[in-house]
């Protein structure tokens, strides 16, 4: 057990504008804050934007000025961020894993998986991806994202029939769109950021939520947080959806093509009252599941053991 003041999990981030990637790792400094043995500091490049869109804005105490990984107790990294990591490392890494794309030839954070470090992947779709290489340097543990369930607004009014939540894909978006109007349903189109805030309210609004991932996502927040606002979730195949995505239970999900999301989409919007509540239960359940206080908990196991 360790005694003494706490040693610090130095954090690194190139932040340049919000995405669900830099949003879960402020979920795991804001975990290593409740941790006994470690204090979390964050150090971001000299091209990382801040002010209030920045999630780690008004922290204190305030953002490091300079990155000295030597002085840190332990390194938290995610993505490129190892390109500031030193080879040899002087200290341990805690690497947080979040897409399917490491394990694939020509990626360029595949190189990266030879390195030492003890690994957390966000899903168990992830973590088996990058066993299957057999390059991975270290242990690996799988610890399912967790949302913040109670930033999910209470839906007082469900006056979207149908969101098309596109951002990560605007073309097929705006496709399935026109073809949902052209069918009758009433659809609202997101192709472009919205304040988070914003997003989020307007899942709560709709009564089908469609969540258009990459076609190879290693979890895709999205998708779990419209079953949180209580939508009905069409959400296509994209491998590191399934374990939470179960098809017919908790949401549909449908191949990723425009014919499927279609017609999965239209079905969905037309259940009976009894199939829909089945699934908007079941939906809520699995949401709940994903509590950030399970995240947090599995990781400070983590941090106790280095």
């Amino acid at each position: 057990m360790h005694v003494g003041p706490p040693r610090v999990l130095l954090f690194h981030r190139d932040y340049r504008g919000l995405t669900g990637g830099h949003l879960k790792v402020r979920h795991y400094y804001a975990h290593a804050a409740c941790s006994a043995r470690y204090t979390p500091r964050i150090y971001f490049t000299p091209e990382s934007l801040a002010g209030p869109e920045n999630p780690w804005h008004g922290i204190d105490p305030p953002a490091l000025a300079a990155w000295r990984p030597e002085e840190a107790a332990a390194l938290f990294v995610a993505g490129l961020d190892w390109r500031a990591v030193p080879d040899p490392c002087p200290v341990p890494v805690i690497n947080l894993v979040q897409h399917v794309r490491h394990a694939q030839a020509g990626d360029p954070r595949r190189r990266f998986l030879a390195r030492p470090a003890v690994r957390i992947c966000v899903s168990e779709e992830v973590a088996d991806a990058i066993r299957s290489t057999g390059e991975v340097n270290g242990p690996v543990h799988a610890i399912a994202n967790g949302i913040d369930l109670e930033n999910i607004p209470a839906a007082s009014v469900r006056d979207v029939e149908v969101l098309v939540a596109g951002l990560k894909n605007p073309a097929f978006a705006t496709a399935l769109g026109e073809r949902l109007e052209a069918a009758g349903l009433a659809v609202e189109v997101v192709t472009t950021m919205r304040p988070r805030e914003e997003f989020l309210a307007l899942l709560s609004r709709c009564r089908v939520a469609v969540t258009l991932p990459t076609t190879d996502e290693g979890f895709f927040l999205p998708a779990l947080e419209a079953m949180a606002a209580g939508a009905l979730v069409v959400c296509p195949d994209c491998v590191g959806n399934r374990g939470f995505c179960r098809d017919g239970v908790t949401c549909l999900r449908p191949p990723y093509t425009l014919e499927a999301v279609t017609a999965a989409t239209m079905a969905v919007a037309r259940y009976a009252p009894a199939a829909a509540a089945s699934m908007l239960a079941a939906a809520a359940a699995e949401a709940r599941g994903h509590g950030l206080e399970r995240e947090r908990l599995a990781f400070l196991e983590i941090l106790d053991a280095m």
